[in-house]
């Protein structure tokens, strides 16, 4: 098997070194060529920017201004302006000839991250930190426009006619922006991880981005959907960019690699290695007129520049292992006890066999085969069966299935006298709903009807009945079957097959190792194993003949690449990696069976409050067949663990403190009936919406209550009452009208200001919009009178409002009512309010789940820094730091509790060095003169080719003023000096201890 990089520092085929010098004093965050190809714009940490010339690379000149580090560099399409962004929320326009500062353009209030001109220079788009995007008009600096929708921007880039902008953030999603409007026209989701670049061919057909999940996904532009995607980066891709040409792909990830795509075929041409690569430095950038590329050297502060040989690197294609491949997903739905996994058995080529209602999911190989391309390449087309339990208990979790679905089959029980069609509408209505969350990016799914046990006797409804139903459903499809006898099995079996549209699905560029790891993890999935290690697993895999002798003398890039593998199959489904432990969950549909039995256990509860005690979670003291149950008690335990987490994580489930301890509470599982329903007292407005009512109900209460603005206050059968931190108290009830529509009734108490109303209705209206069907939202305002509370109806209201009216008297009473609305109530309209209140809810979850993160960490022993300081500083250690760390997850190692007693200092020492992946080194002048010693001692025991990689293990901590020793004092470390800046830099530290972001040398 060829190697996938260059060897000993040596370059790839088809790549040669013109130059190479240190241009920076610090790390280098970003590169632009200038429109002409003569001259390299490059900006740094050492908050400059330097212009060089093409050939020679020599200083033309520096450019200074800016207060804080340098994030992105643009050249304007003429050339004589370049535009620079920065840490310090500024956007500084330079005359490129002479230098001089043009123009200081301010607005952003966080890190400009991203910055990119319009084709025809008349505007700049910036992107920022603060979640906005802002359009400037380049020729007056005035601000045109300010967009929101995401959590963060990352980066921006013009579609090359200038009619789009795209934008990439840590939400996870890619948006597509109307140039000319500022409208949002399109949201891409597809990615698992922040989308850190996204970059536009330069025919603009195709769109890609590169996200932290190692990926590379690629958009078609006029549909927005995912066309393809990119495996083979073993750590978070940070850029990408196209050549002039279109050739040409080029990808920098933290695998200290560049990857170059052949844009054809989306096959590996080239591996370049890029040393001590960091993930703010965003190289590579093409030369805009000659086959020349740029990137960085050693501590990203050198720039090297290659001449690439186009035939060279093409050529190159075949001595990499690409393998090509695409999935499909098809999810069989329905009501409990339809039939299903019978079908299930039956279309996967297995024997009929008479089954209890099944409880989780079973996902089974339905289909593979492989097809020959253009150039004689194989694709393997594999099609997955996912069987989803439809007792009303799962509903709520299952639809977190029901993404990136291919095929649907609605299943309904033939044989049934009093509801054949039970559940039909209600899992159309999430399946549409799935649909809708996935937005632009989502696959035009096909659907079929499927009537179940015809062998039970005919269906008591009429053909004309049905043929309405399918009609309403839009299916696509009508089978009616027996899966005991094998009727229509065969016809709907091939129904299926050439149903898939395999053009539009994305095809994936992978490697051939990385499909024998899959392989292999879905041989060891289907073998029955239900929980590993990360290390076992990769052990398993080395023993075959499969992992050839080249490969075992790879092992560390294979140990990478099948940590990756993890990732990549995880995404389909079909494993899940656990937050603790480096443990890998085999059979995950056990999350479902154990989530669900949680749900029941709290809707069960004798009082009616929809909760159980985290503790009764955790030791499994719930309702639950005993043959469902995982009997390894051990594992058990860390899968109820998991669950906990999962419920969490999902806002299903909100984690309350009480005196007895905390509580787990599912505010769609109360039981409690409401004393003001059905007619609550202050109703203000009413939002109809179809879709998974339950889910969208439990998952307002949950961010509502995390929102920072309303505080949970009680709970009954669908109805939540909050009091607003600005004035008040109010409340959201959920009425079902009919299978899959509902009702949610807004409600105010008399002393709710206006701003109340507004900030809590602004809220679920925007939450009925992301989660509820779009075109299914209808609002109405409810007016009474204020005096005797005579309701004014709908239509009353409109035609009065119609003649230009914004009031009217009762007709009981004759005081007048108000007809003002939404905004028209309000002196002055404030700031919106769901910015602030999504990141309080993001972080509420994340603190949530990290309690149970903790708690699987403590089980499996799994540590994740070992803290070393001064017994002097004790006390801050204990009372401050400790419990901080705790909260977000991170299990220490410390020595009142992890030390052995009656072992040598230094041997405890190095056990916990050994035990974790990074040490926090709180440093002060007595920690210096009383612990260091045990460091310096171990690091002259350690093997000299470890050193360096201990060194890197260690973050700084400075909490007095000291002078740091010499071997570590080349890192920055994290200032807890002054006692403001404490939660700031509590950050950093866990960002550096989870590996987000290391905290950088000096």
């Amino acid at each position: 098997m060829p190697s996938r990089k260059s060897k000993e520092g040596q370059p790839p085929p088809g790549f040669k070194l013109r130059r190479m010098l240190r241009a920076h004093n610090d790390v280098i965050t970003g590169i632009a060529w200038s429109p002409d190809g003569r001259v390299l714009a490059s900006g740094s940490k050492d908050r400059t920017i330097r212009l060089r010339n093409e050939d020679t690379l020599k200083l033309r000149r520096t450019l200074i201004g800016h207060s804080h580090w340098i994030f992105s560099v643009a050249w304007s399409p003429d050339g004589q302006t370049l535009v620079s962004g920065s840490a310090d929320g500024t956007i500084r326009l330079w005359h490129a000839a002479t230098g001089k500062l043009r123009r200081t353009l301010e607005g952003h209030s966080g890190a400009v991250r991203s910055l990119a001109w319009s084709p025809d220079g008349r505007m700049l788009a910036s992107g920022s930190e603060d979640m906005t995007i802002c359009l400037w008009d380049a020729a007056t600096g005035e601000l045109h426009e300010m967009l929101t929708a995401h959590t963060d921007v990352n980066s921006v880039a013009w579609s090359p006619d200038g009619r789009m902008l795209a934008s990439g953030s840590s939400d996870q999603t890619v948006r597509l922006w109307d140039a000319e409007t500022g409208k949002l026209r399109r949201t891409l989701q597809g990615h698992s991880g922040s989308v850190n670049s996204v970059a536009w061919s330069p025919d603009g057909r195709t769109l890609a981005s590169g996200s932290f999940d190692y990926t590379i996904r690629l958009w078609d532009a006029e549909t927005g959907r995912q066309a393809g995607v990119l495996e083979g980066h073993m750590r978070e891709v940070i850029r990408v960019s196209f050549s002039a040409d279109g050739i040409l792909l080029a990808s920098k990830s933290l695998d200290l690699t560049v990857r170059l795509w052949h844009c054809n075929t989306w096959e590996t041409v080239a591996v370049l290695d890029e040393p001590h690569s960091h993930s703010w430095a965003l190289s590579p950038a093409f030369h805009p007129k000659a086959p020349v590329l740029v990137t960085l050297g050693e501590e990203s502060k050198f720039i090297r520049i290659w001449d690439l040989d186009l035939a060279a690197l093409l050529s190159a294609a075949s001595t990499f292992d690409t393998v090509h491949y695409t999935n499909a997903k098809v999810v069989l739905v329905g009501d409990t006890g339809v039939g299903k996994t019978g079908l299930s058995l039956v279309l996967t080529g297995q024997p009929f066999v008479p089954t209890e209602s099944t409880h989780g999911r079973h996902v089974w190989t339905f289909d593979s085969r492989e097809v020959e391309l253009a150039g004689r390449r194989v694709e393997t087309r594999e099609t997955l069966l996912w069987d989803l339990a439809g007792q009303p208990g799962y509903r709520l979790i299952h639809q977190l299935s029901l993404n990136e679905v291919a095929m649907a089959l609605v299943v309904f029980d033939a044989r049934s006298e009093t509801d054949p069609f039970a559940g039909v509408r209600h899992w159309d209505r999430a399946l549409r709903q799935a649909l809708r969350l996935q937005g632009d990016a989502a696959l035009p799914m096909k659907k079929f009807l499927v009537a179940a046990r015809m062998d039970r006797g005919g269906i008591p409804v009429s053909a004309e009945r049905i043929q309405t139903l399918v009609r309403e459903l839009g299916a696509d499809g009508y089978f009616e079957t027996s899966a005991k006898e094998g009727w229509t099995i065969a016809e709907l079996a091939e129904a299926v097959r050439g149903a898939i549209d395999w053009e539009v699905l994305p095809k994936v560029s992978s490697t051939e190792l990385f499909q024998r790891i899959k392989a292999f993890l879905v041989e060891e999935k289907k073998s029955g194993r239900l929980l590993s290690t990360a290390d076992d697993l990769y052990r398993a895999f080395l023993r075959p003949k499969e992992a050839t002798v080249e490969a075992r003398g790879r092992a560390p890039d294979l140990r990478a690449q099948f940590e990756t593998c993890i990732g990549r199959v995880e995404s389909r489904g079909l494993i899940r990696r656990l937050s603790f432990g480096d443990l890998v969950l085999l059979q995950p549909e056990m999350l479902d069976a154990y989530a669900s039995a949680m749900v029941m256990a709290a809707r069960d509860e004798p009082d009616g409050l929809g909760c159980i005690t985290e503790e009764d979670a955790l030791a499994g003291r719930f309702r639950m067949p005993e043959d469902e149950r995982i009997q390894n008690k051990k594992q058990e335990k860390l899968l109820l663990i998991a669950t906990v987490e999962e419920l969490l994580r999902h806002e299903i489930a909100l984690r309350e403190q009480t005196e007895a301890g905390p509580i787990l509470v599912f505010p769609s599982q109360f039981t409690r009936e409401w004393p003001d329903a059905p007619d609550p007292e202050g109703k203000a407005v009413l939002f109809g919406f179809e879709g998974p009512l339950l889910n969208i109900y439990a998952t307002l209460a949950v961010r509502l209550s995390r929102s920072g603005l309303f505080e949970k206050q009680e709970m009954w059968k669908n109805a939540a009452v909050y009091k607003a931190r600005v004035r008040g108290n109010c409340g959201v009830w959920l009425r079902e009208v009919e299978e899959g529509r509902g009702e949610f009734t807004l409600f105010f108490d008399t002393v709710a200001s206006e701003e109340t109303h507004f900030q809590f209705e602004e809220y679920v209206h925007t939450h009925l919009r992301r989660r509820a069907l779009p075109e299914s939202i209808h609002r109405r305002r409810i007016f009474v009178c204020p005096e005797c509370g005579t309701p004014v109806t709908e239509r009353q209201a409109e035609l009065r409002r119609e003649r230009g009216f914004n009031w009217l008297r009762c007709n009981v009473c004759e005081t007048r009512i108000s007809l003002l609305d939404r905004e028209e109530r309000l002196v002055a309209v404030p700031p919106s309010t769901i910015p602030a209140m999504d990141r309080a809810a993001d972080a509420g979850r994340e603190r949530d789940a990290a309690a149970a993160i903790l708690q699987g960490k403590i089980e499996t022993s799994d540590f994740d820094v070992f803290i070393s300081y001064s017994h002097k500083d004790k006390e801050w250690v204990h009372t401050w730091l400790l419990p901080r760390l705790e909260e977000r997850g991170i299990y220490a190692y410390i020595d009142f509790r992890d030390f052995d007693v009656g072992v040598p200092v230094l041997v405890n020492i190095e056990r916990a060095v050994d035990r974790c992946p990074k040490t926090l080194l709180v440093a002060t002048p007595h920690w210096v003169k009383s612990e260091w010693t045990n460091f310096e001692s171990l690091l002259l025991q350690t093997n000299p080719d470890d050193v360096v990689g201990l060194r890197r293990r260690m973050l700084p901590l400075m909490l007095e003023k000291c002078e740091l020793p010499k071997r570590v004092s080349i890192f920055t470390y994290a200032d807890f000096t002054q006692p403001i800046y404490w939660e700031r830099e509590l950050e950093r530290i866990v960002n550096a201890i989870e590996d987000r972001v290391s905290l950088p040398e000096s």
